[in-house]
């Protein structure tokens, strides 16, 4: 029964903490590219994701260089969810390996009404490989948000 309570409390307190419920607006995806001008990595075969808060310092603009994908792959739907002090974001892309090239892309979005204090941002890109879903952690990381 204790257990069972401090189980209980636990999760009240998670969502006691987290009320707010951010949501993704001005989602933007480059046009293909590949070449380094777009280039934030230093390797321009890994992808990289660079952040900052907006000047109303509720948002954070995201920006993911160079997103690995298919030829004609640039519908990208952005999702987002929070869990305690974890907001996860989702790149959902469609079937990939259905062509034979590969282009790089840049996904932009903002993600508004973040939680205060700290919580961890967590990206994910979710796509399909043969007809299997997949889903990579490409980010994570501790962001303090004091507005």
């Amino acid at each position: 029964m204790a257990a069972a309570t401090i189980i209980v409390a636990a999760l009240w307190a998670c969502e006691k903490e987290n009320n707010s419920s951010p949501f993704i607006s001005d989602v933007k995806t480059s046009d293909c590219h590949t070449s380094t001008d777009k280039l934030a990595a230093k390797d321009i075969t890994t992808d990289s994701i660079v952040f900052s808060f907006a000047d109303d310092g509720n948002s954070l603009q995201v920006t993911h260089y160079n997103l690995m994908l298919d030829c004609g792959e640039s519908d990208i739907t952005t999702t987002v969810e929070t869990e305690c002090n974890v907001v996860t974001v989702v790149e959902h892309v469609g079937e990939q390996g259905l062509t034979d090239c590969i282009c790089l892309y840049d996904n932009s979005f903002t993600i508004n009404d973040l939680p205060q204090g700290e919580f961890t941002l967590r990206i994910k890109v979710e796509s399909i490989y043969a007809g299997t879903p997949h889903l990579a952690t490409v980010f994570e990381e501790t962001i303090t948000h004091q507005n």
